[in-house]
């Protein structure tokens, strides 16, 4: 089997993406940020599958740290054949309460890595399939999280840009999550209320990502899509 570099993958989707990806047989390409525990651990668990994996740190904040981990990955992965970004921040700041510092971390993380890490796998890799990590807010107009928002919308558009681009050699497809995980420090009840919003009255989980996951790998004729899958909650 190939190889896959998940960014953001020590924790929430990034996680099981890759520990799903790694169950399928694919070697692991495992970038994080600052959650070196939780990475051990996600590297420990896909090593036990009998696949190989390697931990990345990289603050994509600073974006020479995204260009260096594309070089380091391509180099130790030579059958890299996926880049998936999963990799986010969250910062719950309207427009005009939207510090600096956060406006330049939120599109460095959320739409810049990304971008840079897209463009060198075309470069040094040209095959396989990129998978972008969204949100069902592309579809929405909500203040809150405005930056989150704004790159993500960034990010779908480059998704189809791309695929364009890139035709026969690279596909690039994306996924929008809806309510599928409760934001850091909420549980259950937070799930459970927010269903009611959603025209299916409930919530989706991880497997419902990994589902689209493998349908886009399985898909060879599918490209610039981005899959939503939220309950039909961005239609809401």
């Amino acid at each position: 089997m190939p190889s896959a570099l998940v960014t953001g993958g020590a924790v929430r989707l990034g996680r099981a993406i890759a520990l799903h990806l790694a169950r399928k047989g694919y070697g692991v390409a495992l970038h994080y940020h600052r959650s070196d525990e939780k990475a051990r651990a996600v590297l420990a668990e896909i090593e036990s599958l009998g696949v190989r994996a390697r931990g990345y740190p990289a603050d994509f904040t600073d974006l020479s740290e995204t260009v260096k981990l594309a070089g380091q990955a391509v180099r130790d992965f030579p059958d890299l054949e996926l880049l998936v970004n999963s990799a986010a921040n969250f910062i719950p700041q309207d427009i005009e309460n939207t510090e600096t510092a956060s406006l330049t971390d939120t599109m460095n993380i959320n739409l810049l890595s990304p971008y840079l890490l897209m463009r060198d796998y075309k470069r040094w890799v040209n095959r396989g399939m990129v998978v972008n990590i969204l949100d069902e807010r592309v579809l929405k107009n909500i203040p809150t999280f405005a930056a989150y928002s704004v790159a993500k919308v960034g990010l779908d558009h480059l998704t189809r840009l791309a695929a364009i681009e890139w035709g026969e050699r690279v596909r690039v497809n994306a996924i929008a999550p809806g309510l599928i995980l409760p934001p850091p420090g909420r549980g259950d009840e937070f799930l459970r209320r927010e269903a009611e919003k959603v025209p299916l009255r409930t919530h989706g989980s991880v497997d419902d990502i990994c589902r689209a996951l493998d349908y886009l790998l399985a898909s060879p004729f599918v490209t610039g899509e981005t899959l939503f899958i939220d309950g039909g909650g961005s239609k809401a």
